[in-house]
């Protein structure tokens, strides 16, 4: 308990990663990249049993850019941020790009280390 109470709140902020698409570089001829980063618990929870969970996953997760910015929903000439998503992404891409954000949300193998002969049974 006590070490946590000594935690500095400030450093506790969401983990982010900068990453490329590539097929998106290609066609720009010049890098195109996009911030990701960690969900809370509240954008996870909000994302359990809907149809469009990888796409929601993106716009929550995609710190950069914004798409729900509508100039971005309106040039793709779409409705919702989910279509626009859809329309710039190939679904190998949404599937990467949510692999990356489920990573930095801590669902990850090495979100926690495992703490061998912790056991306290004695043998026999």
């Amino acid at each position: 308990m006590n070490l946590l109470l000594k935690v500095d709140k400030s450093k506790l902020v969401r983990p982010e990663q900068e990453v490329e698409i590539k097929r998106l570089s290609d066609i720009l001829g010049e890098p195109f990249t996009v911030t990701c980063q960690a969900l809370t618990a509240d954008e996870f929870k909000e994302l359990e049993n809907t149809k469009t969970a990888n796409e929601d996953m993106v716009i929550k997760g995609v710190k950069d850019p914004d798409f729900t910015n509508q100039q971005v929903i309106e040039y793709y000439g779409v409705v919702t941020a989910t279509e626009a998503v859809n329309t710039i992404f190939l679904p190998g891409e949404i599937t990467s790009l949510v692999k990356v954000i489920t990573n930095l949300s801590g669902f990850g193998t090495d979100a926690i280390k495992e703490i061998k002969n912790s056991s306290t049974q004695v043998e026999k």
